[in-house]
Parts: structure tokens; sequence; C-alpha cells
């Protein structure tokens, strides 16, 4: 789908609204947003697992050090 016909989807137009309503609810302060997402997320009974590529990208040396 090319970008302009996107800006017509009404999913994309949900998707933004939300997200307006969300950085006005939280004072566009990411921190706060995330943490009231996951206390939700966890009051629904979902739980949180690290992503393999995360896990791997958290577990690779960084450049500076492999150098070193």
């Amino acid at each position: 789908m090319n970008p302009a016909a996107l800006r017509h989807d009404p999913i994309v137009a949900e998707i933004h609204a939300a997200r307006e309503r969300l950085a006005e609810e939280y004072h566009n302060d990411l921190l706060a947003y995330s943490e009231a997402a996951e206390a939700h997320s966890h009051a629904l009974g979902f739980r949180f697992v690290e992503s393999p590529r995360r896990q791997a990208m958290q577990d690779a040396p960084l450049q500076d050090e492999a150098r070193a």
C-alpha cells in the first residue's frame, strides 16, 4: 500500500488518533505512558517475555568493547 493510501486507511487513522489521545493524556511522557500500558497489560493477565533477537543484542559485546 502506498503512503497516500495509508493516510486514508481507517485503521491507520485510528492508530494516529489513539496516539494523539495518549500523548495528550500523558503529556508526551513516554515513560509514564509505557508504565501505564505495562500495568494495564498485567491487569489483563498478559505476561511479558524477551524476544530472542533482543536478548541476543543485549548479550552481544559493544563495538568499542570488542576492539579493546
